[in-house]
């Protein structure tokens, strides 16, 4: 008998799920229900398309609709949204209606349902010239509004990473950005205020209006436009907002299906990707995951982490075999010229969760002093003092923090401590790495603030926390 597999989301997820669960299963009927009208595209490269660094925003499609049907025999069907799911009969309603009505029946099931963003609710915010950012169509609206309006300036309320994103990117038009964070500090989920201040600084010399600390209390509209915000009091003349405070999890589906949530809201999956109800799955930005750093279950929006998990998924749910181990959240974006790179909790949220961490800060060279072209390169290492452990490591600079940042997801995946993370040996090339690479410096500072240590790190520029 044919195994009938069902995947509602036609994003990244949901893709790979049905890509993998094809590898699995040669023979299995496959369905993508996707509330979108176009396939999967990557969410990751929106702000590049809107800049024109990417020069259109269509080439961020992964595959056309015949890659799909015939390659790989997928059933594709776009433009309907999932509306109920019947455990119990193994059926999945959806709006619409075509020769194959509006019911699917299905053995496995895939929730990749994804996250939506977050608006405010101020006055104001239902006026003509408020976005939030999340699909193709969010980004054209915005680009024709700003064409229409022949904007000069835009808010951004929110500088986190789709926030900071944006910032450039608008920059990149042409257009003037001011941008308000609650916070003292941008950037709060991924860096410590002391190295976020490095790209805020980046960020100003690159024309970013700051406003940190500070809150929307109102948007303020001429003939339903927008043509101001007031922010903390002050009000401040712009042409558009866009909104990026924070994504939610779609998980209502699941949640009217009688599926278990988890303690960070999103959807509660094994190692296996299997729900709480028989022959579901979930996974990427719908879900929670499990962070190996912390040993908590968290809600990341990582493409890498939805695509591991979406693999594991699409092989379960195609008969076969495969765990999902968790993940440390390493995390890397490029603003302003700079790199930044992090993995593991901040110091404030690490101190939330009950830990006490151990912190130092170092700057060094990519490379020797004698050969030229060498960046500075900030590095910040966190550890567990109950246990040694790396707990996490954040890295900004003009170059080499992503792939350190990788190195030092590597040691955090396999649970090392501070002494053997600085034990590890690395490369030396003077046009191409120093004999001590910041990171191992910025270890050896770490471990000797764990306990003494006879072997003095070498010479940095070292502040600890």
């Amino acid at each position: 008998m044919v195994r009938r597999i069902v995947i509602i989301g036609c994003g990244v997820s949901g893709t790979t799920a049905a890509f993998y669960a094809r590898k699995t299963d040669r023979t299995a009927e496959i369905t993508i229900v996707g509330s979108e009208t176009l396939p999967e595209y990557s969410r990751c490269g929106l702000p590049y398309a809107f800049s024109g660094v990417v020069p259109n925003l269509r080439s961020l499609i992964g595959f056309d609709e015949d890659f799909y049907e015939h390659t790989n025999r997928i059933h594709l069907r776009l433009g309907l949204t999932a509306t109920k799911i019947h455990s119990d009969h193994q059926l999945v309603e959806h709006d619409g209606e075509d020769r194959l009505g509006n019911e699917l029946a299905y053995d496995s099931l895939i929730l990749t349902t994804g996250a939506h963003p977050t608006t405010l609710s101020v006055a104001g915010s239902n006026l003509k010239g408020v976005f939030t950012i999340r699909t193709i169509d969010d980004v054209e609206h915005l680009a024709d509004y700003l064409r229409e309006a022949m904007a000069k300036k835009v808010a951004i309320i929110g500088a986190g990473l789709t926030g900071s994103e944006m910032a450039e990117a608008l920059l990149l038009r042409g257009v003037a950005v001011i941008q308000a964070e609650i916070v003292p500090e941008i950037l709060p989920v991924i860096l410590d205020p002391d190295m976020a201040s490095i790209v805020r600084e980046k960020g100003q010399e690159h024309g970013v209006e700051y406003h940190l600390q500070s809150s929307l209390e109102e948007i303020l509209g001429d003939k339903e436009r927008v043509v101001g915000v007031r922010i903390s009091g002050r009000t401040h003349d712009v042409d558009a907002v866009v909104v990026a405070v924070r994504v939610r999890p779609n998980t209502e589906l699941a949640k009217d299906a009688g599926i278990q949530l988890g303690e960070s809201g999103g959807i509660r999956t094994d190692d296996r990707m299997a729900t709480s109800a028989k022959n579901i799955y979930a996974a990427g930005d719908c879900i929670e995951t499990f962070d190996l750093i912390t040993r908590r279950h968290v809600f990341f929006q990582l493409a890498t982490t939805a695509v591991r998990q979406s693999m594991v998924a699409g092989i379960n749910a195609a008969g076969g075999e495969a765990r999902y181990p968790g993940s440390t959240g390493v995390t890397t974006v490029k603003l302003f010229g700079l790199e930044v790179a992090t993995l593991g909790p901040t110091i404030s949220m690490a101190e939330k969760m009950g830990m006490n961490p151990v912190s130092v800060r170092i700057t060094g060279s990519t490379r020797l002093s004698y050969y030229p072209g060498g960046k500075d390169l900030t590095v910040k290492l966190l550890a567990n003092p109950n246990n040694g452990k790396l707990l996490g490591a954040q890295l900004v600079g003009e170059e080499g923090a992503t792939l350190r940042a990788n190195s030092a997801s590597m040691a955090a995946h396999l649970g090392l401590t501070v002494q053997e993370f600085a034990e590890i040996e690395t490369c030396y090339s003077p046009p191409l790495a120093p004999v001590w690479d910041p990171v191992t410096i910025a270890a050896q500072a770490l471990l000797k603030k764990l306990k003494p240590v006879s072997a003095q790190p070498p010479s940095a520029t070292i502040s600890g926390h």
